[in-house]
Parts: C-alpha cells; sequence; structure tokens
C-alpha cells in the first residue's frame, strides 16, 4: 500500500473514533468530555483488537511527537483569564500542587501495570 494512502486510513480511523466520542458525549445525560470518550473508545478497541496498533502507529507518532503545538489554543485561552488566576492564585497553587503528584502517581502505576502485563502475555 502506498504510504500516502496509509497515512490517509489511518487518520480516518482516528477521527472516526474521535467522531464517536463527540457523538457519545452529545447523547449522554450529563458532561463528560468527548475527548477522554474517544480515548476510552480507541483504548477498547485496542484491547479486543478491532483495531491494530499497526493500523494507526505512524499517525499516533507524529501526533504525540507534536502535541505541543496542539497546546498552543489552550495557552493562549489560559492568557486571557490572567486576572482571574491573579485573584485566586492561593487556591490555584494549591490545586496544581496537589493534583500534580496524583496524575504522576496514577500514570506511574498505570504505566507499571502495562508493562507487566504485556511482559506476562510475552512469556
Amino acid at each position: 500500500m502506498k504510504k500516502g494512502l496509509h497515512i490517509t486510513l489511518e487518520l480516518a480511523i482516528i477521527f472516526f473514533i474521535c467522531f464517536l466520542g463527540e457523538a457519545l458525549a452529545r447523547l449522554l445525560p450529563f458532561n463528560f468530555s468527548a475527548s477522554v470518550l474517544s480515548m476510552l473508545i480507541l483504548l477498547l478497541l485496542l484491547a479486543v483488537r478491532a483495531v491494530r496498533l499497526e493500523s494507526i502507529k505512524a499517525s499516533a507518532q507524529f501526533f504525540t511527537s507534536n502535541m505541543a503545538v496542539l497546546f498552543i489554543p489552550y495557552g493562549v485561552k489560559v492568557l486571557q483569564y490572567v486576572d482571574v488566576i491573579r485573584e485566586n492564585i492561593l487556591l490555584f497553587l494549591i490545586i496544581v500542587l496537589v493534583t500534580t503528584p496524583v496524575v504522576y502517581g496514577v500514570t506511574a502505576l498505570t504505566a507499571q501495570l502495562v508493562i507487566k502485563l504485556q511482559h506476562k502475555e510475552g512469556e
């Protein structure tokens, strides 16, 4: 298969999963992040092998290596609320200082669990 066509199919798979996440988020009777739903859908599809990692690997690597560019709009949005952050700086710092280690810890534990599961699967 030609490389350009392969990338196009990879992007189609990823964007279709994002579309499903958006649609599901709109159908839910409560607010939930469409991005998180999309990642959960992708995780489920990878776990049941409905989507193979190889079928989205190049596009996923591109997105991960260029992730900083994807955060620029959110960084600009934060700058619009500098006065609100300044008024609540103490609360903001407490939240950041408490949640950051929690996120790192959960991420580390998840990574260790995945490594253990992959190691068991390889035996």
